[in-house]
């Protein structure tokens, strides 16, 4: 069966990019809206689950690098195969509640995405090479609507039906995906080409080069940097919030807003990198530069309790994040000459931005004890934007790596 010409094939494709991009966040984004009821469960102090949310950052900056190697030697239909079977294993081991099988299953969540981040840019630009703004929006749009749609449904979920009802559903959803990928698996080419380029294909270097090529260091950086913004927003933005006395509701609805900003943003901006002028990408990196700045900006002036003024903050970080993580994504597959030379570009930029990552929440949380008020946190932010910004300028006007 040509899957092209068959809408079941078509269907079944576009279920598993859907279902992928719903499960490469909520599995670590969910967990903290139930961690009270896990460490009362686990009779541990709630301080003591915050390893739930550090790890799966360490293990996507572990992981990340390898991913492409995975893909070159097992190919891309077995290597999906493999990451959802982990992910769905991690999440059956959480449903397990002891403090062993928590930390097991979420290092292998945290492997599983590190992986599934690796590999969605590679799997848009072998099977959708022509669609690759379009299919990059679906699974973007998907991860984030997963994330906000889990936001909005845990607290009604667990009052009527128990805390632990979430942990079976962040169970089902990758299973789901795992059954829909191994129906359609054998029906699929390895590639568009028939093969997984290997090192010595002048299109796709060597793990050791793609480190070396200085290109490749601005996608690091723009990935990092947006990471090191993401986390450490979502991480440390509700306590700065509660120390100002907004109520834990409101929190809760700006954390929401939070990601229902990126939705617009993941649906409208691959397929427009796909389709505009060089210089209308510049004016995109600008506009989330300038949005960024004036968050911060913003942090300068924090002492309120005000609903507008978080809500404010929170739409402008998101607004910007959101567009460096989708333009980065995007060009991943823009960027590059083979699915398996977008892996390893994907891969490098996942390893070391994750690393940034997994400093940035621990540093702010260090500034926020001192002086949650300070100025030096909020010089730091305005550094990462700028950054962020003029990398991305860097990527916009390269051709490719």
């Amino acid at each position: 069966m040509n899957w092209r010409k068959s809408k079941i094939g078509i269907f079944a494709m576009v279920l598993v990019v859907i279902l992928v991009g719903s499960m490469m966040r909520t599995p670590i984004t969910t967990i903290p809206l139930i961690l009270g009821n896990l460490a009362q469960s686990l009779r541990v102090a709630q301080g003591s689950l915050g390893i739930l949310t550090t790890l799966p950052l360490v293990m996507f900056m572990v992981f990340s690098n390898f991913a492409s190697q995975i893909l070159k030697r097992m190919g891309f239909k077995r290597s999906l195969l493999l990451a959802l079977a982990i992910l769905v294993l991690g999440s059956a081991l959480r449903m397990v509640v002891t403090m062993p099988t928590m930390i097991g299953g979420t290092i292998l969540i945290g492997v599983a995405i590190a992986y599934l981040n690796v590999f969605m840019p590679s799997f848009v630009a072998a099977y959708f090479p022509q669609r690759i703004g379009l299919y990059t929006t679906l699974y973007t749009f998907s991860m984030m609507m997963g994330s906000a749609v889990f936001n909005l449904i845990t607290a009604p979920i667990v009052k009527l039906t128990g805390w632990w009802t979430m942990l079976l559903i962040l169970t089902v959803v990758p299973l789901l995906a795992l059954l829909t990928w191994g129906l359609i698996v054998p029906h699929l080419p390895e590639e568009m080409d028939g093969r997984v380029p290997t090192p010595t294909d002048n299109k796709a270097p060597t793990k050791t080069v793609i480190w070396q090529n200085k290109r490749a260091w601005y996608f690091l950086l723009v990935f990092g940097c947006q990471s090191v913004m993401m986390y450490t927003f979502t991480a440390w933005m509700p306590s700065l919030m509660a120390y100002h006395h907004v109520g834990s509701g409101v929190i809760g609805a700006i954390m929401a807003c939070f990601s229902l900003i990126g939705l617009p943003v993941s649906v409208f901006l691959p397929q427009t990198l796909t389709r505009v002028s060089r210089q209308t990408q510049v004016g995109l990196i600008l506009s989330a530069g300038i949005v960024g700045l004036g968050a911060a900006g913003m942090l300068f002036v924090q002492n309120t309790a005000a609903t507008w003024f978080w809500l404010i903050e929170a739409l402008l970080i998101g607004y910007s994040v959101n567009l460096f993580f989708v333009f980065v994504m995007t060009m991943f597959a823009m960027k590059t000459a083979s699915p398996y030379q977008t892996a390893q570009l994907s891969g490098m930029s996942q390893a070391g931005g994750y690393l940034i990552a997994a400093l940035g929440p621990v540093l702010y949380g260090m500034a926020f004890s001192a002086n949650p008020v300070g100025s030096a946190q909020n010089v730091v932010y305005l550094a990462i934007v700028l950054v962020a910004t003029v990398a991305g300028l860097a990527v916009v006007k390269m051709d490719q790596i």
